[in-house]
């Protein structure tokens, strides 16, 4: 038996294990059969859309002639086996993030600092002509359909100590995951760079073996990281993308009709999620105010200065990857 079979078998063991262990949501019905699984927590805006847009669209507009059932918060595995278990056809449709990026080298653009203005440029950026152009960049290097881009939120700084001003990066220690482009940002900044597992993060923090981290807001309420912190500076360096994948032979395997309610309705449900993921953006500063997080915008000055100093992460961007240069021009001209 080939390699790739036993290892296909071998996955589709453990889903079937993983499967007969989970609570899921679902249209409720006995159609066919369509397993969708995510990483985020069912709060999370992707989730919250999937409940509201996507299960009672394909329910309603195919008479119920689908069983979808939502399987989130990693039930079914971490980002990257759910990538894998997407493009091998275990699961019909999956919300990840960039997880793919080291096998297809475009999916790194969102981690890029400093490309979007804000989060409505960001918007605008993913679901316009760019974004549908590093759709087709995966598309045509693996067996998925791109059905939409999805928000997972505007990442800023936090510590446990002052985080005011550029300045007070110099020496902190901050927790960043183990990608090349968030640890060559923090070490520009002047930061000293710890890799860790988000989950040890609240120890961590709270132990003082690491002063801060980068996340989105959402994230960093949810954790509860404001009791082991006490400054937010709001960078948004990265504004991080969710990518709705569905399975190519699933959905070529469909109807045409069937498979045009899909696709619609992933983008219908990516346009509800970031509709809430903007309007709780508000929200979670709020409440993180309410804490005593002190929460810092950046003035224009020392966005440039940091954008300045981010400048050996731009050169190592552009040396790796022919295609990035022209890219980050034309997502920084979108209006």
């Amino acid at each position: 038996m080939k390699k790739s079979k036993i290892i296909g078998l071998i996955l589709t063991i453990v889903l079937m294990l993983s499967l007969s262990s989970c609570e899921n949501e679902s249209t409720g019905n006995g159609g066919q059969l369509v397993k969708v699984a995510t990483v985020v927590a069912p709060t999370h805006p992707v989730n919250i859309a999937m409940r509201e847009v996507f299960l009672p669209t394909i329910e309603e507009e195919t008479d119920g002639k689908y069983n979808v059932q939502l399987y989130d918060s990693g039930r079914l595995g971490g980002e990257k086996q759910l990538f894998d278990y997407t493009r091998s056809g275990i699961i019909e449709i999956t919300a990840v993030g960039t997880v793919m990026w080291s096998e297809i080298d475009m999916m790194a653009t969102p981690d890029f600092p400093f490309i979007f203005r804000d989060v409505k440029h960001a918007r605008k950026v993913y679901e316009g002509e760019i974004g549908d152009e590093i759709a087709k960049y995966l598309e045509d290097r693996e067996p998925l359909k791109f059905m939409a881009w999805a928000p997972n939120g505007a990442r800023v700084f936090s510590s446990s100590k002052d985080l005011r001003s550029v300045e007070d990066f110099k020496g902190q220690k901050l927790r960043m995951p183990n990608n090349p482009i968030h640890v060559k940002l923090a070490e520009s900044l002047g930061a000293n760079v710890v890799i860790m597992d988000m989950s040890e993060v609240f120890t961590s923090l709270e132990q003082g073996v690491i002063d801060g981290q980068d996340n989105p807001l959402s994230t960093f309420r949810q954790e509860g990281w404001y009791t082991v912190s006490k400054d937010i500076y709001e960078t948004n360096h990265m504004v991080s993308s969710i990518e709705l994948l569905g399975n190519d032979e699933f959905l070529e395997s469909l109807p045409e009709e069937d498979r045009e309610i899909f696709e619609r309705a992933a983008k219908l449900t990516a346009k509800r999620a970031w509709d809430i993921y903007e309007q709780s953006i508000e929200d979670d500063k709020e409440f993180l105010a309410e804490q005593g997080i002190t929460i810092t915008e950046p003035t224009e000055e020392e966005f440039s200065k940091m954008r300045e100093m981010a400048q050996p992460v731009y050169d190592y961007l552009f040396t790796k990857y022919d295609w990035a240069e022209d890219l980050v021009e034309r997502i920084q001209e979108v209006k």
